[in-house]
């Protein structure tokens, strides 16, 4: 049975028209490449029940009414929640879910984290093309530690690189090795990168955060939408595009239909199949 969408006319990005039906439009035709990113994990999610325009909340457990779809799970004395399929996207669309963060670890193997996620965040006055450089410094020393990575847009002003491991490594390893990298490039190139969380060390620099790496730690999921003006999306990248003149606002749901149907071969093809361990070495 199909879950029914109350108030289906409700504006959740004003700016940009779209609604909540469409928004459940939008989970229901990217299901196929949005769900493996983010089925049977942790879920947090922004819910903007009333859209964009007013208070929205970060929710990592149940609340009032929530469809069965949305499954609960008890680890260590907290709620976790989770889906399975398009319906339960169809009812975080419903729940004015706008952005879907998933943590680095699946329900089946909670303490074993299958990726590793870089934010690279600019600080005030960084020009994005420094963005992209320094996501491609970060795939050059991952490349030298002998990892595969991945690129994405954050649907806000930076990037992710995305390190698909197998699950063989504790949270605390997982975090000090992507910290030890962070920390490198900040020592490095200190005029360019920061590795703390102080904002007021960021100025003019890109945070290189290793932070989402621990455990209950969420990065938001590619394809998933962000509560923003111009309903951004974190969009899958190709390398190659990695590269000066990437306008990351170019990523909505308005585009990525069209964005999807053009390109000759997904830029994460494999992304699932790659078999690496984060192994001994320092980055």
């Amino acid at each position: 049975m199909v879950l029914r969408l109350t108030h289906p006319s409700r504006v959740y990005w004003p700016g940009a028209g779209i609604t909540k039906a469409a928004l459940a439009a939008y989970y229901e035709a990217l299901a196929d490449r949005l769900l493996p990113h983010v089925a049977d994990r942790p879920l947090a999610l922004v819910r903007c029940p009333r859209g964009i325009a007013q208070p929205c909340f970060f929710q990592k457990h149940g609340w009032a009414g929530m469809p069965a779809v949305v499954r609960r799970t008890a680890s260590r004395g907290q709620e976790l929640l989770s889906i399975r399929d398009r319906e339960g996207l169809r009812a975080l669309a419903q729940a004015g879910a706008l952005e879907i963060h998933v943590w680095g670890a699946t329900l089946a193997r909670l303490e074993a984290p299958d990726r590793l996620v870089f934010d690279l965040d600019p600080g005030e006055g960084v020009a994005f093309e420094r963005v992209t450089a320094a996501a491609l410094e970060v795939r050059d020393r991952l490349a030298q530690a002998g990892l595969a990575s991945f690129a994405r847009t954050t649907g806000g002003k930076g990037l992710h690189v995305v390190v698909p491991i197998d699950p063989g490594v504790s949270w605390a390893e997982a975090k000090a090795f992507a910290a030890t990298l962070a920390r490198a490039m900040a020592a490095d190139s200190p005029e360019r990168y920061v590795a703390t969380l102080s904002r007021a060390k960021r100025r003019g620099r890109v945070f290189v955060d290793y932070l989402r790496n621990g455990r209950a730690q969420t990065a938001v999921a590619s394809f998933s939408p962000r509560a923003r003006p111009g309903a951004t999306v974190a969009a899958p990248l190709a390398w190659a595009e990695v590269a000066p003149g990437l306008d990351p606002g170019g990523f909505t749901i308005a585009t990525m239909g069209e964005r999807l149907a053009a390109q000759p071969r997904d830029p994460w093809a494999g992304f699932f199949d790659v078999r690496q361990t984060l192994g001994t070495g320092a980055p």
